[in-house]
């Protein structure tokens, strides 16, 4: 496991894998297996930024959802500030809302469009039975203030907000139990790009105000690329490159990884021409033998069909999945 030195992690995820199964036909009995996370560690500090990237499909909000028990792992473990909530422990499973919330990729789809935003952000309050009537309501005018938001704003409802706005609701409700952890899912991608910036600000200085810790889901490098402390790849299920964000970006050793930053837009007319990218990602539900990556890498040979490298230390800090590394 790629581990973080100093105070214990804020999250943990040991040999962490989900499967999905599914009929091909009520009279076949044949079942789809489908290998949406498979054998992942990772480990985020306290106040850390883990940024994590991959195209769609990859397994990125499945483990989104592992992280924040919304779903139970088929294997392996989930460790928030120590405690497995899925060990059959009722206590650390109450104290689960404290400690980890998430911020989902649409705003309008993830806030009820019949509650003024003002419930809405106190309904983690109300749920957990936190404060009295008085105590949540100064909470609520608290958290809107925190991201940027009036105190009239309370009552109103999503559709009378922008985008921004509402993803700006989407954090003060996700604050409003004073967690630890934060999973963003794709927290701008709904967004236009001006109205991004200011999320991605704001995520910024509440990380340097509140000692926040984020794993940021997003397919965008350039906004994980500002956000994060260090970053993890991931291709059909499996992180294939972790390492410091300058290190990943200045100088990526997976085939897959160096493919993902060179279709990133640049303006420099001296740029080398992009890594090639074949194909698309194979089926989750029939991932290629050895290697996943070997059927699109420009640097495959015959042995990265037949085995699937483990994922190593190719420099301090810096893990790669890959038997030919850059």
């Amino acid at each position: 496991m790629a581990e973080v030195t100093g105070a214990s992690p804020i999250l943990e995820l040991s040999g962490l894998s989900r499967h999905y199964q599914s009929s091909l036909g009520f009279f076949s009995g044949a079942v789809r297996r489908t290998l949406a996370v498979d054998g992942v560690d990772l480990v985020i500090a306290p106040g850390e930024t883990l940024g994590l990237v991959g195209e769609s499909g990859c397994g990125k909000s499945t483990l989104a959802r592992l992280a924040v028990g919304l779903e139970p792992p088929t294997a392996g473990r989930v460790r928030v500030a120590g405690l497995d909530p899925w060990a059959g422990d009722a206590a650390a499973r109450a104290r689960l809302p404290h400690l980890v919330q998430m911020i989902f990729q649409d705003p309008f789809a993830s806030l009820n469009p019949r509650l003024p935003i003002g419930w809405t952000v106190a309904e983690g309050l109300l749920a957990m039975g936190v404060g009295s009537r008085r105590e949540r309501r100064e909470r609520v005018m608290e958290l809107l203030a925190q991201v940027g938001l009036l105190p009239e704003h309370a009552r109103r409802f999503p559709h009378q907000f922008s985008g921004g706005q509402r993803q700006r609701v989407a954090v003060a409700r996700a604050l409003a139990l004073s967690p630890a952890l934060l999973v963003c899912d794709e927290p701008v991608s709904a967004l236009d790009v001006s109205v991004q910036a200011q999320v991605v600000n704001l995520l910024a200085d509440l990380k340097a105000r509140l000692g926040l810790a984020y794993l940021f889901i997003s397919h965008d490098l350039a906004v994980v690329g500002h956000l994060s402390d260090r970053v993890a790849v991931m291709y059909l299920g499996r992180i294939v490159e972790l390492a410091p964000v300058r290190e990943l970006y200045d100088g990526p050793v997976h085939p897959y990884t160096r493919a993902l930053l060179d279709a990133v837009p640049g303006l420099d007319p001296g740029r080398r021409a992009p890594a090639v990218l074949a194909g698309e990602a194979p089926d989750p539900a029939a991932p290629p033998p050895g290697c996943p990556f070997h059927p699109r890498c420009d640097r495959a040979v015959a042995a990265c069909a037949e085995d699937a490298p483990p994922l190593a230390e190719v420099a301090p800090g810096h893990f790669a999945r890959c038997a030919r590394p850059l």
